[in-house]
């Protein structure tokens, strides 16, 4: 998938930004860890407002702000939500435990996983 292309706004990041992320997605663990993430964070997940497409069908991705943000005290760590048929950013969902870990990290040794 390649959202750089994508015309729509950037709701939470830019479609640069969150290219990056997707390219770096293990299909590995993916699966695992979409599910994982929706476990915890479906009651929170917000269908797609243009086509109504369930938060579960849409498309999960763990993503991490740009390192300014971290430089800045305001880094954060969650769950990006994509709608591929309205090529819509939908949620961001905050996970604050990964947030304290990546912020620990960055303060330690500047580095972003």
């Amino acid at each position: 998938m390649n959202v750089k292309r994508w015309k729509t706004p950037a709701t939470y990041f830019p479609w640069e930004h969150v290219q990056q992320y997707i390219d770096r997605i293990d299909s590995t663990v993916y699966h695992h860890s979409v599910a994982l993430a929706q476990e915890l964070f479906i009651a929170k997940a917000q269908p797609c407002p243009k086509c109504k497409c369930a938060a579960a069908e849409l498309f999960w991705f763990s993503v991490t702000d740009p390192e300014a943000a971290w430089d800045a005290g305001t880094g954060r760590v969650g769950f990006l939500t994509l709608c591929k048929k309205c090529k819509l950013q939908i949620d961001f969902l905050l996970d604050p435990e990964l947030t304290e870990i990546q912020a620990e990290q960055w303060r330690e040794c500047r580095t972003l996983s």
